[in-house]
C-alpha cells in the first residue's frame, strides 16, 4: 500500500493535476463521500485503475492524499 501527497486542499492547480491524472490513467470512480465533520470539510473517493484501487482524500488542514495499491499509485503518479 502506497501513499502520495498531491498538495494542499485549497490548491486549485493540484486539484486539476489530480483530475487530469485520473482521466489519463482511465480511472473509474466506484465510491464517493463528501461531508463536514466538525470544522473540517472532507471529500473521499475510491477509483479503480488497471493496477488496482486508489483512494483520494481531500481534507481541510490535511491536504490532498492519494493512497492505494502500489501498481495503481505508480500508474497514477506517471500522469501527475
Amino acid at each position: 500500500m502506497a501513499e502520495l501527497r498531491v498538495g494542499a486542499e485549497w490548491d486549485r492547480a493540484a486539484q486539476r493535476r489530480m483530475k487530469v491524472a485520473l482521466l489519463k490513467a482511465g480511472a473509474k470512480r466506484v465510491a464517493r463521500f463528501w461531508g463536514i465533520l466538525g470544522s473540517q470539510e472532507i471529500f473521499d473517493a475510491t477509483f479503480v485503475i488497471a493496477g488496482g484501487r486508489v483512494r483520494i482524500n481531500v481534507e481541510a488542514y490535511v491536504g490532498i492524499t492519494i493512497s492505494g495499491d502500489d501498481e495503481a499509485i505508480a500508474i497514477l503518479s506517471r500522469h501527475l
